[in-house]
């Protein structure tokens, strides 16, 4: 038997792993300076095929999109919640991982899917591309997708009150087919918020923060729902030239939707100490 050993170790040479610290460039400073220090979220602007779904043609946001959109987002999203839930309640529950997309995330039934929460971790914001600098609305969209996704952040730790979801039974998949005037006549506020009692939450929500106090109550008090004729048309009264209000139906819409609001107010306020209308005027102070 030959027995041998190594009486010398060879020398190895230099590793090839970079540890260096990677060199920020502007916007991952800024990013930095103003989420990840402050907040500790993290924010991905770069391609990163891990965190979505690859079946999907989706792209990433337009550099020269990222710091503005961000900057709209911290003075409209996190600095009232702050003010009016604290420095601790935005640490804790706010999501520590923010992705943006650039492009439109398409259904196969042809809706847009212009945000997504998961797990109280993550949230991801589409169609930055799509966002002019002067456009208020498309901000204002992206705004009601941040606030809409974190409200499903909170509603995943507490969960609101069951009573909620018993208002307005008539939930349904085929949302898309109706308008809004529709949803409204059956005390839904928006027609996304008939797909699920969660939706239908998060969707007051939502829509009460980016509403100033006036303009919300002027969107209830303004609901119209008409008589209809044996064929489902409206009917109308040639001697007023209107068309003919169904009280009954008009004043339960109404009923309905003051009732979700009023779940949703206590809601914020019992199990997150925050006054909904003290944060619904803050963001209408900061409104473009």
């Amino acid at each position: 038997m030959l027995i041998t050993s190594c009486t010398k170790e060879e020398e190895l040479g230099d590793s090839l792993i970079d540890t260096s610290t990677p060199q920020l460039n502007p916007i991952d400073q800024w990013i930095r300076d103003n989420y990840t220090t402050p907040y500790n979220i993290e924010v991905k602007y770069r391609w990163d095929d891990s965190e979505l779904d690859n079946s999907r043609p989706l792209t990433p946001p337009e550099v020269d999109r990222v710091i503005p959109f961000l900057e709209s987002i911290k003075e409209l999203w996190i600095e009232p919640y702050i003010i009016h839930g604290g420095a601790d309640f935005v640490k804790t529950y706010i999501p520590k991982l923010i992705v943006l997309v650039g492009s439109h995330n398409y259904n196969a039934n042809g809706s847009i899917v212009l945000g997504q929460a998961e797990g109280g971790r993550k949230i991801t914001i589409f169609d930055l591309n799509y966002m002019e600098e002067d456009d208020d609305k498309e901000l204002l969209s992206s705004l009601k997708t941040i606030h809409h996704e974190f409200a499903h952040i909170l509603h995943q730790k507490v969960v609101y009150p069951v009573e909620y979801q018993e208002l307005t039974p008539s939930y349904t998949t085929t949302w898309f087919n109706f308008s809004n005037k529709e949803a409204l006549s059956k005390g839904f506020i928006t027609p996304y918020s008939m797909k699920s009692p969660d939706e239908d939450f998060v969707e007051m929500a939502s829509e009460f923060l980016l509403r100033s106090k006036a303009d919300w109550n002027a969107l209830i008090d303004g609901i119209q729902v008409y008589k209809l004729d044996e064929y489902g048309n409206p009917i109308f009264d040639w001697t007023t030239f209107t068309y003919v209000i169904d009280e009954e139906k008009t004043n339960k819409a109404k009923s309905l939707l003051r009732e979700k609001q009023d779940i949703m107010i206590n809601y914020f306020l019992q199990v997150w100490n925050i006054d909904m209308y003290n944060l619904q005027e803050e963001i209408a102070n900061r409104l473009p």
